[in-house]
């Protein structure tokens, strides 16, 4: 199997950087796997079991680092865009340079074009067939609260793996559910399911129940501290899964060491049960 790399940048407003900047998390992901490959191939030489066939590079193999036969894995990255206002930045790298018009080495010039995914460009996404189908719609309607619960009426929400119920906890900027989804767990033969129309009915009837302004205040403002630990947790697992360091995922999470090293625990403990 050849691993293909995926990587989505979620984008709340329009950068109009964004193609350099996803040029950039491209190139940093390669020259990732290119500084993995060379140190590879240093162990590698230093294993003295192996055959003097298998050790036998050029030089130019040698300085480089890596052998002529090597390859590295592709990367995909897709901005998924989720504000509310039309997106008017630009789609390519060509749409943010002053080209001359006289300019006789234009031609040289390598676009790179941006994979955008619009959400209020869509309309019913009806082209997904798995949990994406329910984020995209729910992202699309989150400002809205009647849109919101007329949506919850459908059936699908009822139904909702872990993954969907998380990430549209996290999409839609909601707190709570990220808290209470366990309240919400039923289980279907022996998948986990959870049901987000009771959780969000529920939620909006505790809301519209609280007490005077400033408890209303001060439990938001403690739901979105935890609220924003869980977020953080989720990103930090994920980085986890695809073998990102604990300094590079503390720079990229702004989290503290302790906690990685808490979420790594714990990460490895659940690989080891899952063996079993």
């Amino acid at each position: 199997m050849i691993l293909q790399v995926l990587a989505v940048e979620n984008q709340s407003y329009i950068d109009y950087g964004m193609p350099v900047r996803c040029m950039g998390y491209d190139a940093a992901e390669y020259s990732r796997q290119l500084k993995e490959r060379k140190q590879e191939r240093r162990l590698l030489g230093r294993h003295k079991e192996e055959s003097e066939e298998e050790l036998k590079t050029t030089m130019d193999e040698k300085l480089s680092g890596i052998l002529r036969s090597d390859r590295l894995h592709p990367v995909y990255t897709i901005c998924l865009y989720s504000g509310e206002e039309p997106w008017d930045g630009p789609r390519k790298l060509s749409d943010m340079m002053e080209f001359d018009p006289e300019e006789s080495v234009r031609s040289l010039f390598k676009d790179y074009p941006l994979t955008l995914f619009c959400i209020n460009e869509q309309k019913g996404f009806e082209e997904f067939h798995s949990g994406l189908k329910q984020l995209f719609r729910a992202m699309n309607c989150r400002k809205d609260k009647e849109k919101m619960s007329e949506l919850m009426k459908n059936e699908a929400y009822a139904h909702l793996s872990k993954e969907t119920w998380e990430a549209i906890a996290v999409m839609t900027d909601n707190a709570a559910m990220l808290q209470k989804k366990d309240l919400y767990k039923t289980i279907n033969g022996e998948e986990e399911e959870y049901n987000m129309c009771q959780a969000l009915e529920e939620l909006l009837e505790e809301r519209e129940s609280m007490g005077e302004k400033r408890g209303r205040r001060e439990g938001r403002n403690e739901g979105r501290n935890e609220g924003n630990l869980e977020k953080t947790k989720i990103v930090v697992r994920n980085l986890l899964r695809m073998g990102f360091s604990v300094d590079d995922i503390c720079k990229a999470a702004e989290c503290a060491p302790a906690l990685v090293e808490e979420m790594q625990q714990c990460f490895r403990g659940g690989e080891k049960k899952s063996k079993y």
